[in-house]
């Protein structure tokens, strides 16, 4: 069958696909809520770190804009009984006239985030909503050219999943890398059981690091943790992360 294209986040079952097991974030972000008590979740999605986060006792308010992801959030919240707070709207222009002592930007959501001037007014978001003495802690992907030299329709990191309509699904990645904007344009393909060739398209700004330490400089924070894991290994060449911790 023809393929066609839609957005990855109006599909939680697949996005939960992909990532459900990803957990080399899960205890650094458990710790930093355990410690604090109280979370601010910018991007929680479907809460794959909000319910390790609110299973240490922390109450979590979860912030996202797609509806689709916050209704498998619901379902979570229903079936753990966890404290989590689920809140739908735009994180970059966010107003709970509410601090938190830990504001987290998990998950590479800073990448959905386009200009330096949307990164500025973002960072002053998080800081109306932090608690004095609070932390903001974000993760993010350092950009690889290996990546980006890639066939931009070739078939890449092919993987085979239950497909959740039955039956077996393979899925593999490709797209396209835009120099000048710095703009990753990434491409899911999921041949379904039923033949049936979906396309869900990701548009991802990429930030080199010395930009992002350059923007964090701008807004005045002030910098606990540069890492290049959830290990603390300190930030180095060969880095493919960058994992910060800042304070006001």
């Amino acid at each position: 069958m023809a393929s066609y294209r839609d957005d990855f986040y109006r599909q939680p079952e697949l996005y939960d696909l992909e990532y459900e097991e990803r957990d080399e974030d899960i205890e650094f972000y458990r710790c930093l809520a355990r410690d604090a008590g109280e979370v601010l979740e910018l991007g929680c999605g479907t809460g794959r770190l909000s319910v390790p986060m609110a299973e240490t006792g922390a109450s979590v308010v979860g912030v996202d804009v797609a509806s689709a992801m916050l209704g498998r959030l619901r379902e979570r919240v229903a079936e753990t009984k966890l404290d989590i707070e689920v809140v739908q709207a735009d994180f970059r222009f966010l107003e709970l006239a509410r601090r938190f002592p830990l504001v987290a930007l998990p998950f590479n959501a800073i990448h959905h985030v386009f200009t330096a001037e949307e990164i500025l007014a973002l960072f002053d978001t998080v800081k109306a909503h932090l608690a004095p003495g609070g932390r903001f802690a974000l993760d993010l992907i350092v950009p690889d050219a290996r990546y980006y030299d890639r066939d931009p329709e070739g078939v890449h990191e092919l993987r085979h999943f239950p497909d959740p309509m039955g039956g077996r699904m393979t899925s593999w990645e490709n797209g396209w890398y835009d120099r000048l904007t710095q703009v990753n344009h990434v491409r899911y393909h999921y041949k379904r059981a039923n033949g049936r060739h979906q396309v869900l398209e990701i548009p991802l700004r990429m930030y080199y690091p010395q930009e992002m330490l350059g923007l964090v400089r701008l807004a005045g924070w002030r910098m606990l943790r540069c890492d290049q894991d959830f290990s603390g290994t300190p930030l180095g060449r060969e880095g493919h992360k960058m994992v910060l911790v800042l304070a006001e």
